[in-house]
Order: C-alpha cells, then structure tokens, then sequence
C-alpha cells in the first residue's frame, strides 16, 4: 500500500463553525479511534458558536462538553446558547499557567475523565503555557492555537504574560509534544495514523 501524503488530513477539511476546516479533521482523526468517550473539551470558547472547534462534535456527534471562557459578556452569550442542553458545562474562568490555577483544576470539579476525546485550546497568545500546565489529563486529540507568522523552523514561545499575544510556534509545540505530553505508545499510535 502506498504511503500517503503528508498533508492527508487537509483532505478532510471541512467548516460547520470552525475557522479553517478543524471541523472535518476533527471528525476524521476522531472516527480513527476505537475507544472514544464523546466527551471534549474548549478554552478560549466564545459564545460556543463562533468559529468553535467542539459545537459540530456537540450538536452532530452527540459530545458531552466543558466549554470555558473567561470574558463575562462572552461566557453569559455561551450559556444562553446552551441552556437547554444538558450535556453542555459553560464554566466562567481564566484558564490558568500552573497546575493549581490550569485546565486540571477546573475539569477536577466536572465529570471528565482523565483521557477524554478532544480538547480544543484557543486562547490567543498563551496556549502554549496553558497546554503545557496540564498534567492530570491526557486528551486523546488537542487542536492548539499557533502563530502561523513564525518560520516553522524556529522554535519559540512568547513568555507566559496575559498581556501578549505572540503565540508560539509550531515547531515549539511539536517539540514539547514528542518531549513532554504524551506517552511513548499513543505518540506511536499518532504517527502511525499520520503516516497511514
């Protein structure tokens, strides 16, 4: 069987509200998985319309949701679009850098499982630092927001300040993946699925 291409996955682009087609390889790379919880996560989620990377997975995959978001104007349009949906959790909070102030604490005081399908981190600028905070949780797909302005040869992240937007790298969050966040089995299981 021939290898495929290395872009495959833009193949499967597709938008019902996301921004630039994470809609269709979210669902794509998602199908791959045997042992899905349907349950995702999303920081940084807006109103939980607006170019959201969970609502297509929420309203036409059946998900369970946690949706954070930190402006207060921004959380109470997410629970008015949500309010009759109990699978849906808006959360007003400012996703933090630490463990004791990260992701981990807040989905401590929800039904999350440790190793739930999808967690999409849009946050403008700091994704890198909220990503890297989490410990206790080990989703099975993350989308992270990264400055596409910078070379993908070049290593680097903005210093962890609310107050910047740089963002990172890709290559810095590729780096921190394959060094940092996963186990050496489900990196296997991710490159294999790459490389299919």
């Amino acid at each position: 069987m021939a290898a495929r291409s290395p872009t495959w996955l833009f193949e499967h682009k597709k938008n019902v509200h996301s921004q630039t087609g994470e809609d269709g390889i979210i669902e794509t790379i998602l199908s791959s998985l045997d042992d899905r919880d349907h349950r995702c996560i999303e920081f940084g989620a807006w109103d939980g319309q607006h170019l959201s990377n969970t609502r297509n997975l929420i309203e036409n995959g059946g998900y369970h949701a946690v949706l954070i978001e930190a402006d207060k104007a921004r959380y109470q349009a997410l629970r008015d679009v949500h309010k009759k949906n109990n699978r849906v959790v808006a959360v007003n909070a400012v996703v933090g850098f630490e463990p004791h102030n990260g992701l981990g604490s807040i989905l401590a005081q929800t039904p999350v499982p440790a190793d739930f399908d999808f967690c999409s981190i849009d946050i403008d600028g700091n994704d890198y630092h909220a990503w890297k905070a989490i410990t206790a949780y080990r989703p099975k797909l993350i989308c992270i927001e990264f400055n596409p302005t910078i070379p993908t040869d070049c290593p680097f992240v903005q210093p962890a300040d609310p107050k910047l937007n740089q963002g990172s790298s890709l290559m810095a969050l590729v780096e921190a993946w394959q060094v940092e966040r996963l186990p050496v089995g489900q990196r296997l299981a991710i490159q294999r699925l790459l490389r299919a």
